[in-house]
């Protein structure tokens, strides 16, 4: 079985995202398990500098990153891939035996050095700027176009 975890710092609040993903963890599950987990956002405040506040959040996320996963890092400075670029990601690590997937959203600054030194594979979505909550529905349609391309479906045309 394919497993796919997605971990985002922070809460999703707006009806319509939440709404979107789940449309996209229900037809994802003919193609792998999907868990989401979002973690706690730290607040940014005056008294906190902003790598104190990236260190606890990538301590939050570390405790959830599984070292039997290939851990997908969503970073501005990742490389770029086309949705077929992206479909063949997954197959060849599902080809090489990876079977699982975690992929780390960060909040309003990014993720910590740590969290990115800890995921073998740093990703961009775009050269656009999205919010974090829309970046997870992105995603979710993206790994969902992947696996309709690797299975040959209609829903890529």
């Amino acid at each position: 079985m394919i497993r796919i975890k997605v971990i985002a710092v922070g809460k999703t609040k707006e009806a319509w995202i939440n709404t979107g993903m789940l449309h996209y963890q229900k037809i994802l599950k003919k193609y792998a398990e999907m868990d989401i987990l979002e973690i706690k956002e730290e607040k940014i405040r005056k008294s906190l500098n902003f790598k104190s506040v990236l260190e606890k959040e990538a301590n939050r996320i570390l405790n959830s990153l599984a070292d039997t996963s290939l851990g997908v890092a969503l970073d501005v400075k990742g490389g770029y891939k086309s949705s077929e670029d992206f479909a063949k990601f997954f197959e060849g690590n599902l080809n090489r035996g990876c079977n699982e997937f975690t992929f780390i959203l960060g909040g309003p600054l990014g993720l910590s050095p740590k969290v990115l030194d800890a995921c073998r594979v740093k990703l961009s979505l775009s050269p656009m700027t999205f919010t974090h909550e829309m970046s997870r529905i992105i995603l979710l349609e993206q790994i969902y176009r992947a696996f309709s391309i690797i299975r040959g479906g209609k829903y890529h045309k």
